[in-house]
Order: C-alpha cells, then structure tokens, then sequence
C-alpha cells in the first residue's frame, strides 16, 4: 500500500486541514519541519515517507479565491515525486492548465465538479493516465455541485463512476480529515468488496499504524496521510514496519 503525503495549500503555505472547515484552517506546525513553505514541507516529508507521490490540494482554487499556480509548477519542477492535484477541476481548459503547470496527475473532485457531462469532457480530451477522481464525502453522503451526484450515497456514485470507466479513486471522508478519529473502515471495506478490481486510495482520519495495517487488510491501493505524519504519530519507522 502506498504511503500519499498531503499538501494542502492556502494562501502560500501549506494549512492544517480540520473536516473540511476552510475556514478554521491555519498554517501547519510540524516536527518534521519548522516552517509552512510548500516546498520545505514536500521535502521534509518525502524525506520521512520515502513517498514517490504527494496528494496536493490548492484550497484558494477551491474556495474560489484565486490559485497557487505558482507554487505548483515551483512544487511540479523540484520535488522528487509525482504530483497529484486537486484545483478545483471544472472543465477541460481547467484540466490542460493544470497538466501545462507540469503535474503528473489531475485531480477531479466531485465536490467542485458542475456536473457530470463536464466530466465527460475531461476524460475525451485528457489521457486516463493522466486523471484521478475523487469521491468527496461527508455525513456519509457524496458532496458535489454535479445534481447527479449530490447527495448520493458513495457507494452508488462509485457503481458510476466504475461503470464510466474510472479504475483509480479517492475515497475522501472530509468530515474526518485532521481529527484523528480514524478512517471510515466500514464504508472502505464495503467499497472494496463491491468493486475488487479498481484502485481504491482512502482519505481521511488516517491516526497511526494500526489504521495504516487496517488499511493495508482491506486492500486499500493507497492512503492519503497529514496530520499524523506532522505529530509524529507515523514515523519513518513505522512505515518500515509496514512494509515489511
């Protein structure tokens, strides 16, 4: 299972992120790095994960507030990983100006999708290779502006997704990201049980490495992890452990 470090950046730095409540987010305090520059953060924390991806959020995009382009292709031409990026994705020219900023993946959240035939769009013009989706979730339900995916139960949206052809997806709990309260285990193992043969990446309340050895049972591709990694509740150690 792969270990997926996040950077969620708001406003130049890199934030904490609490249950999806932007407002209340603030600029991170780690022990792995005494400072909330992106590019120091991607380091120190590749340096702990051995990660060869990060997961990468760009919340002024998101919250309609304007972009980090810079601070992705500074983050696209430095790092040593792939970068995975979610901003705010709406449309195909959104997409292509993500790719020309040098990212390896685009990421396309269902909380900010307008709609489903502007995911059509997207997958006709950008490479499979090149996008991922994610599955925003909170209160167990599907959060999108796509009236067809609204308020859905995940389950269901991922039938349509996986019937659409998506065979990599974010299963993003929001209302559990940063509270240590640990990742939806039953809505993780009902989703891989319905759907065994895509990849499934969690997101979302990921706490220490028995969430991280339950993820890996389940049969999970990958995990996002932040909160964690910076109070050192996952530790380079950890994560040899896991491997082995």
């Amino acid at each position: 299972m792969r270990i997926i470090p996040v950077l969620d950046l708001m406003g130049g730095r890199v934030v904490q992120a609490i249950q999806g409540e932007r407002e209340r987010y603030r600029p991170i305090q780690s022990c792995l790095v005494p400072t909330a520059e992106p590019l120091a953060v991607a380091t120190a924390l590749q340096k702990e994960t051995e990660c060869s991806e990060f997961y990468v959020a760009d919340l002024d995009a998101i919250r309609g507030q304007g972009s980090q382009s810079t601070i992705l292709r500074r983050l696209s031409a430095e790092t040593q990983g792939e970068l995975w990026v979610d901003a705010a994705i709406a449309d195909v020219p959104s997409a292509l100006q993500m790719l020309d900023l040098g990212v390896s993946k685009v990421i396309v959240g269902s909380e900010t999708l307008p709609s489903t035939k502007a995911l059509e769009d997207i997958r006709r013009a950008i490479p499979a290779t090149r996008l991922l989706f994610s599955l925003d979730m909170a209160k167990g339900h599907v959060l999108s502006q796509a009236a067809d995916l609204s308020g859905q139960s995940p389950l269901d949206a991922l039938g349509w997704l996986v019937q659409e052809g998506w065979s990599e997806i974010i299963l993003l709990t929001l209302d559990r990201v940063g509270t240590g309260n640990g990742p939806d285990l039953a809505l993780l193992e009902a989703a891989r049980q319905r759907f065994p043969s895509i990849s499934l990446i969690a997101g979302g309340g990921v706490r220490d490495l028995g969430d991280l050895q339950a993820l890996a049972t389940l049969g999970m591709s990958g995990t996002l992890v932040a909160t964690a990694l910076h109070r050192g509740r996952i530790t380079a150690r950890h994560l040899r452990a896991l491997r082995r």
